[in-house]
């Protein structure tokens, strides 16, 4: 079975990382296969200034395309390229799919956030909107990233459950794990100014659903309520929490700005942390809350979404607008020790039931029922 794969969605976002992760964990089950399956060739199409890290040189047969993923010219040479390249299977990992392959497609879904939230102007949203329809019609298969994104396509895009297959992402364990090296306290604060104890909060480009200014709302009122003196870290992006008012508006947070940060920078915030606090108002899956977990990081987060699917019993769950329920678990967080250590054990137990070996089995076997159809 010849496996094309649509990488040149690799980049820095969580669409980035779910193809980075799954190729790393696709690409050694080539030979082998699984469950008893055949092997399978991987092809891979590429943006040549922008190739997906960590793939053995010559485990894979990798393809360079320089038009734009989303342009006329990009449609026509991935169809070229799909029907020279013989494929049995083409695997979209984000909504938009080529354009007159004659091969079966598997797209993967990661949310519905278009249709759910104004995140950006009417046209672009009407065209977005346009593909995610399109795309959920000609696709031979659907895979979501939770159980509640699969019950959005199913109520949203009018799609049968019996086209659909939920597989969670996994979690990257070699980057988030427990293992704290002595010197990365020390290095932490070197490098970035931050010293325990802190909490951490995400900034991010689709700031609209991740409700930034409650996350600091509670982490205001719990450091009102606790008496305590510590650092508020907000990684990633300016965006949000420029749309939260910028850092001028939270002076009392004692913040501290990182910007944009690789995984292994971003683990060890996670790994020093007090706690981590995210209530967004909704997530396809929540990927940034089983990384902080496998982390062993204490988890308040809020029930909307697929949150309470993934988070399970391993974090504290509020109404995303429940500033007083999470200020109030902040601050006990943050001056009983005995509680910090119970949430940090729970969160290290349900991180346990992620991997991306998980996803790419489970990935391979809908390939494989894919071509049985």
């Amino acid at each position: 079975m010849r496996v094309g794969f649509d990488a040149r969605w690799y980049n820095d976002s969580g669409v980035g990382t779910y193809v980075a992760e799954l190729l790393k964990a696709l690409v050694p089950l080539q030979t082998s296969g699984t469950a008893g399956q055949s092997g399978f060739e991987l092809v891979l199409y590429e943006n040549p200034k922008n190739p997906v890290p960590g793939l053995p040189g010559n485990s894979v047969e990798r393809v360079f395309i320089s038009a734009g993923k989303y342009s006329l010219a990009g449609q026509l040479a991935l169809k070229r390229r799909c029907a020279k390249d013989r494929l049995d299977l083409f695997h979209s990992p984000f909504y938009p799919i080529p354009l007159g392959i004659s091969c079966p497609v598997v797209v993967t879904l990661h949310d519905l956030i278009p249709f759910l939230f104004r995140s950006d102007n009417w046209p672009k949203r009407f065209l977005i909107k346009r593909g995610y329809r399109i795309a959920a019609t000609r696709a031979s298969r659907i895979i979501t990233v939770s159980d509640h994104t699969a019950r959005d396509v199913t109520k949203i895009l009018h799609v049968s459950p019996q086209k659909i297959t939920a597989i969670h992402n996994g979690v990257s364990h070699s980057d988030f794990h427990s293992k704290a090296n002595p010197a990365e306290a020390s290095d932490v604060a070197r490098r970035y100014g931050i010293r325990s104890p802190y909490v951490v909060v995400g900034s991010a480009r689709n700031w609209r659903t991740k409700n930034l200014p409650i996350a600091l709302q509670a982490v205001a009122l719990a450091r009102q309520r606790s008496g305590l003196e510590f650092q508020t870290v907000v990684y990633g992006p300016p965006d949000g929490l420029l749309a939260a008012g910028g850092a001028d508006a939270w002076k009392q947070l004692n913040l501290v700005q990182t910007g944009l940060l690789p995984a292994t920078e971003i683990a060890r915030l996670f790994r020093h942390a007090q706690l981590f606090i995210m209530p967004s108002l909704y997530e396809g899956f929540g990927l940034t809350v089983i990384e902080a977990m496998a982390c062993g990081c204490a988890i308040v987060t809020s029930n909307a979404g697929s949150l309470p699917e993934v988070a399970g019993e391993g974090a504290q769950l509020f109404d995303p607008v429940d500033v007083t329920g999470m200020a109030t678990a902040l601050a006990r967080l943050l001056s009983d020790p005995a509680e910090q250590t119970k949430w940090r054990d729970r969160a290290l137990r349900r991180a346990a039931d992620f991997s991306w070996q998980k996803t790419a089995e489970q990935t391979i076997e809908v390939y494989y029922q894919t071509i049985k159809q």
